[in-house]
């Protein structure tokens, strides 16, 4: 049977959200600054670490570019070369990370644009990359994402004198064409002024609110997603909401696997921030340490992943137009490590045990530590030693921050460190043991010992699942009844022969010293294969053989050892 050296992906996936504090911050900008101004567009280039500003209203309608450097603080305007767009505000901007460059879409100015322009920002040179009309009609208002998956600028809805659109275009990046993907049945009420993200984890673009006069409310407070590889629209709903709102901020957080919204106006010009969480469905109000910027709308976002922060630019406040800068992100690491049992999770399913039961870890499992903290203000993630096959014992990122954690005083190998987040293994040496008291040590300041229950198994299934030919599961790529599919678990326990803490297998992969069994649609599944997965350490790699007679669609998979159950889902043919 085939095995998949996935520890890459793996980690990635370990590294998810957990609810914590956010801070505003205005930052600081010293010398040269943009005028103030609303809707002027801004995007993040996380090669060079800065924010670009493009165009929007101040003293008059605007086509300047400015750049804010995160490591010195400073604005500095881009003396550009080339035709320039001529000035606009309800335009979009995004970052074309492949190509370095700056991508402009439509806007108004004394009429309404549709075409599209390039700033490179190695060269500096502008350029027009489609005329007005070639691909959708001229507007302003709409929205617009970039999809790294497929190389493309997407824009929605907007508006004209002509009325509001509904309608859906990709911009192709590396040929510079358009094409409609308006997807035919139900799709958003047409709108303006309304932003739109786009979640990776998913493969999707979430439009929330807007404006819909003369179709429908304005303001509003839908949410809607754009899933791209089925090309369907469905509504989010559900549950507490944000109050309805146009002309606000947002971004898509893919550190904390969040929606975030700020501000806006709606009954009243708003300075309140929501998040959404694409996993449960819903809606809430963020938990913020220290008071939110003054209300207002007409701002503009970005969201920087290397640094796990979203920021706001501009717009209309009550003492008039603004140029400030404001960062969201957790809030400052306060001293020391702290953490509670509720913190510990398994890091494949985030199961922490039964209700009421307390947290429950199993000898060998990789876990998850959410706190405060915790490490480095910028993640680590481990590697493995190329000599001895070990994972680390201790992490220390860029700013110096040490990062260790013991389990009843043994050292635990690590798999990454952040402020908020610890992943590591639980030592298999403590199999015997009826708890484990977890110690983290940042910096050489401890945290109080938290104890958690022991248990011979707690498995829990990583989310994703592999086709027989490598590819991944999904519901446009489903497995056939009689092939074989790949799981990956943690927490599976003891193994035969016993797998070295903190170590991949070197020879051989040792198997769950417990009965493994494996069910898909109820049922029963044969397992071809369960071993220690290569090139890991406490994982567990699962090659299961769909079962005749499991119905066509999502179908549960469960995985129970000693007792102990964990789900996942398989698409089936």
């Amino acid at each position: 049977m085939k095995l998949l050296t996935l520890l890459p992906t793996l980690v990635a996936t370990l590294i998810f959200c957990h609810a914590q504090p956010l801070s505003y911050t205005r930052l600081a900008a010293s010398g040269a600054a943009p005028q103030p101004r609303f809707d002027g567009t801004v995007a993040y280039d996380a090669s060079g670490r800065q924010i670009y500003l493009f165009g929007g209203q101040g003293v008059g309608l605007q086509n300047d570019t400015w750049v804010y450097s995160l490591e010195t603080q400073r604005w500095a305007e881009v003396a550009a070369s080339g035709p320039l767009p001529p000035a606009r505000l309800g335009h979009t901007l995004i970052f074309d990370p492949v190509r370095r460059r700056l991508v402009v879409f439509g806007g108004q100015a004394s009429g309404f644009f549709s075409d599209v322009w390039a700033l490179d920002v190695v060269t500096r040179v502008w350029q027009q990359l489609g005329r007005d009309e070639a691909g959708p009609s001229r507007r302003y208002g709409h929205s617009a994402v970039y999809d790294p998956v497929r190389d493309r600028l997407v824009i929605s809805h907007g508006f004209t004198d002509a009325g509001r659109f509904d309608d859906t275009w990709a911009f192709e990046l590396g040929t510079n064409s358009w094409r409609n993907i308006t997807p035919a049945g139900t799709r958003p009420l047409r709108r303006c002024l309304q932003h739109a993200v786009y979640d990776p984890s998913r493969d999707q673009m979430l439009l929330y609110g807007g404006c819909a006069s003369g179709f429908g409310p304005c303001p509003l407070g839908d949410l809607w997603a754009l899933d791209f590889r089925t090309g369907q629209w469905a509504e989010r709903t559900g549950g507490l909401k944000p109050p309805p709102r146009q002309h606000y901020g947002m971004v898509f957080d893919t550190v904390r696997d969040r929606l975030v919204l700020y501000g806006g106006s709606g009954n009243a010009v708003l300075n309140d921030t929501w998040e959404f969480d694409p996993r449960t469905g819903g809606w809430a109000e963020t938990t913020l340490s220290g008071p939110s910027p003054s209300a207002r709308s007409r701002h503009q976002s970005a969201f920087a992943a290397d640094r796990g922060a979203a920021f706001f630019f501009g717009g209309q406040a009550a003492g008039g137009l603004t140029n400030d800068l404001w960062m969201l992100a957790p809030a400052a690491v306060e001293v020391g490590p702290r953490f509670s049992a509720a913190d510990v999770a398994n890091a494949f399913s985030g199961d922490r045990g039964p209700a009421g039961a307390g947290t429950r870890v199993a000898p060998g499992e990789l876990i998850s530590i959410f706190g405060r903290g915790l490490g480095p203000a910028e993640g680590v993630k481990a590697e493995f030693d190329p000599g001895t096959g070990l994972l680390p014992l201790s992490l220390g990122g860029a700013d110096g921050k040490a990062v260790s954690v013991t389990c009843n005083g043994l050292p635990a190998p690590l798999l990454y460190a952040r402020f908020d987040q610890i992943n590591l293994q639980v030592p298999y040496e403590l199999a015997s043991a009826a708890s484990v008291a977890i110690v983290v040590t940042v910096e050489g300041r401890a945290s109080s010992a938290v104890p958690v229950t022991l248990v011979p198994a707690r498995p829990g299934l990583f989310p994703g699942v592999w086709n027989q030919n490598g590819t991944i599961n999904g519901p446009n790529n489903a497995a056939r009844s009689g092939e074989v599919v790949t799981l990956f678990a943690t927490g599976q326990g003891r193994t035969v022969p016993e797998s070295r803490t903190g170590a991949f297998p070197q020879n051989g992969f040792p198997v769950p010293a417990a009965v493994t069994e494996v069910t898909m649609g109820g049922v029963p599944a044969t397992i071809e294969f369960r071993g220690q997965a290569p090139g890991t350490a406490g994982v567990m790699q699962l090659n299961v053989r769909v079962p005749p007679g499991v119905a066509a669609g999502a179908a549960d998979v469960v995985l129970t050892v000693v007792g102990a159950s964990s789900r996942a889902s398989v698409n089936i043919f």
